[in-house]
């Protein structure tokens, strides 16, 4: 019997990225990270990447928390 969870059938490709953002030159960027909750920063980023613009982001179609308790206890499983 295999143990762990079972190999993905698409991987993710991640793209690693770090940002320097300076108050007073970056602030609506600042402000945008500031609205984010935990957990959902790579969401909200995502959004902000397709909609092209920051300000257009909703959070409301963001996963909730439960959905997102739902799919660890899927995992832990």
């Amino acid at each position: 019997m295999t143990r762990g969870r079972p190999p993905l059938e698409n991987p993710p490709v991640i793209v690693p990225v770090k940002l320097r953002l300076y108050p007073g030159e970056d602030d609506d960027l600042l402000a945008f990270f500031d609205r984010i909750p935990h957990g959902y920063r790579a969401d909200a980023v995502k959004s902000a990447l397709r909609s092209g613009n920051i300000g257009t982001v909703q959070l409301a179609d963001l996963p909730t928390d439960d959905t997102l308790a739902e799919a660890l206890g899927d995992l832990l499983l």
